[in-house]
Formats: C-alpha cells, structure tokens, sequence
C-alpha cells in the first residue's frame, strides 16, 4: 500500500470533515501533505481554504506558493463511492 493509497483511504475523509468545519465556522486552512505514488514519485496533497474578507491573511497565500509554487496545470483526483477514480487535469 502506497503513502498516496493511506492518504486516499484513511486522511482524506478526515480533511474533508476538517473542511467542512473550517467553512461553517469560516475558519481559514492550510493543509499540505507530501505522499508517494506506486514508482516512488512525489506527490502533494494542498487544500487552502483563505476565508473571507475578515479571516483572509496574506501569509497563507505566501506559504501556498512556496509549498506549490504557481504553475500552469492542476490536477485534481477524484474517488467515487463505488472505489473507481477520475483524474483531471486543468491546464
């Protein structure tokens, strides 16, 4: 079992609780984890939640772009209730 496969089973429905608390109570959120797929790649997991006008700080952006610095292509994975994966990709 890789690091990403224990991030995708057992952390991520954790994170998703942590992100839906965060939105009700407008909580702002950085979270990244470094994982590796099945041939030993690295892979980050980051979910930024800045919040609004009142809860925002420019030092969340700043520690996004150096945690994932601006690129042009995105790539989002997404796990469905019957185990089967679609991976996009925004370019």
């Amino acid at each position: 079992m890789t690091k990403e496969n224990i991030y995708d089973e057992r952390i991520s429905p954790l994170v998703h609780q942590i992100i839906d608390i965060c939105k009700e109570h407008n909580i702002a959120l950085l979270l990244s984890a470094q994982l590796e797929d099945e041939h030993g790649d690295r892979l980050y997991c980051t979910t930024i939640l800045p919040g609004d006008d009142d809860t925002s700080d420019e030092k969340f952006i700043q520690a996004l772009n150096i945690i994932r610095p601006p690129r042009r292509s995105m790539h989002i994975t997404t796990t469905h209730a019957d185990g089967s994966q679609t991976l996009t990709a925004i370019i």
